[in-house]
């Protein structure tokens, strides 16, 4: 029951004002939602991936465990960090911080938004507990270069 558009130029925003004329002509009533700056590419998903599993590796082998609290366990649970628990635990808590209403998904971040998320971890790790991960890019694969 909608479009999505995505205007970035002058000649697609022709486009869009005549494709809003042309819905209003027709419909008399339209809701519009919009969404600013470009979201984070599939690249960058990836990225942030191989990222979180990197923390991940680095934090089993450094003997830091992801602790799981519950209301249905008595009490914490130590377990080994995966990429999931990364993500969820410590990207997310970060991402929230920063941004507070983009809180439900990455999906929300903006391909500038990604690297300050990274770069705020990865200088937190590092200060905190010695961890150093670099955020992969198209040089870097897994944290070494290609």
């Amino acid at each position: 029951m909608g479009e999505a558009w995505t205007v970035n130029t002058p000649k697609k925003l022709s486009m869009y004002k005549e494709f809003v004329e042309q819905m209003y002509d027709k419909h008399k009533y339209i809701t519009f939602e919009y969404k600013l700056g470009k979201p984070r590419s599939i690249k960058q998903n990836n990225s942030m991936w191989v990222f979180c599993k990197e923390i991940a590796k680095r934090c089993n082998d450094a003997g830091f465990p992801c602790v799981i609290t519950s209301p249905v366990l008595s009490k914490p649970v130590e377990a080994p960090w995966t990429d999931r628990s990364v993500m969820d635990l410590i990207w997310m808590t970060v991402q929230r911080a920063l941004y507070p209403e983009k809180d439900e998904s990455s999906r929300q971040l903006t391909t500038d938004e990604v690297p300050l998320v990274a770069e705020t971890i990865i200088r937190h790790l590092s200060e905190a507990y010695g961890l150093y991960v670099s955020f992969p890019t198209k040089d870097f694969k897994d944290g070494n270069k290609a």
